[in-house]
């Protein structure tokens, strides 16, 4: 029965059958590659099944969700944020109150909108929590310093103010881009996380003049949930240095989940953004 849903894949390594994971992870896969052979014509769905399929952007779904500690979403960011996962439509087409444009039932518009109200205060509270979990982990940390090139007037989002690595700074640029956008589809629809590896690659090609005085890392992530891969080692890093100094075991862990959840919350605002601040929002909701 195992090896027929898992279309005839080889049993797991005899030391490491006693773990869930080793069934579980056939059965999935077999699962992923039905659905994308049942959108193969549908870009936008392809690229939101890709970018679900990588381990971060289900990690805000494992939060526990206490206002205590910043994790709960509200009812409507709630609404919105698993109706975007599952591909579901969330709303009535409507025209965008921002720029007119219309917007479908699954409200992807809001999420790439060039006025899209969730797209600065998000960019602040992923820059917040990474300048606060340096901050946390006994490495001290400032936002947008000044200073850093005499040349340029670009400044990064953050940086340490002690040694990170190799006897420098560390200098870091966070940025959030939308998977299905236009621009986008056509090669995340093909690889998962490919929009959030170009914003990375054009950040740090933007931030060259900081090679030999800091390390720079971009960090990107993705509306689907996708993260760059300079975006996951960093985090990796500094979740270990984290527990290093806090003793909290799921430090990284915790600090995953709470860029997810900011994730979350931006994408809300964005697709709410495009409603304007009508009393009756409920009209236009379909969950």
């Amino acid at each position: 029965m195992w090896k027929a849903k898992a279309r005839q894949a080889e049993l797991p390594e005899l030391g490491f059958r006693k773990l869930q994971k080793t069934w579980d992870l056939p059965l999935c896969n077999t699962s992923l590659s039905s659905l994308l052979e049942l959108f193969h014509d549908d870009e936008i769905n392809k690229a939101r099944l890709l970018a679900q399929s990588t381990p971060e952007a289900g990690v805000w779904l494992n939060a526990l969700p206490s206002a205590h500690i910043g994790n709960l979403l509200d009812d409507d960011t709630l609404k919105i944020s698993v109706g975007l996962r599952l591909g579901a439509v969330i709303c009535d087409p409507h025209e965008c109150m921002k720029c007119h444009k219309p917007v479908d039932g699954q409200a992807h518009h809001g999420l790439s909108c060039l006025f899209s109200a969730g797209r600065h205060p998000r960019h602040g509270a992923l820059n917040s929590i990474v300048c606060r979990a340096f901050v946390s982990a006994g490495i001290p940390a400032k936002l947008e310093p000044r200073g850093t090139s005499h040349t340029s007037e670009r400044r990064p989002d953050g940086c340490t103010t002690f040694a990170w690595k190799r006897g420098m700074c560390l200098a870091w640029d966070v940025t959030c881009v939308d998977t299905v956008a236009a621009s986008h589809v056509k090669s995340t629809s093909t690889k998962a996380g490919a929009a959030a590896i170009l914003a990375e690659e054009k950040k740090s090609r933007t931030y060259l003049y900081l090679n030999g005085r800091y390390i720079f890392a971009p960090i990107a992530f993705e509306t689907m949930g996708s993260w760059g891969p300079s975006a996951i080692a960093l985090i990796k890093e500094l979740g270990k240095r984290l527990r290093d100094h806090t003793g909290e075991k799921r430090s990284h862990e915790f600090l995953r989940q709470r860029l997810s959840l900011e994730i979350q919350r931006g994408n809300a605002a964005s697709v709410m953004g495009t409603m304007g601040e009508a009393e009756k929002l409920n009209e236009l909701w379909m969950l």
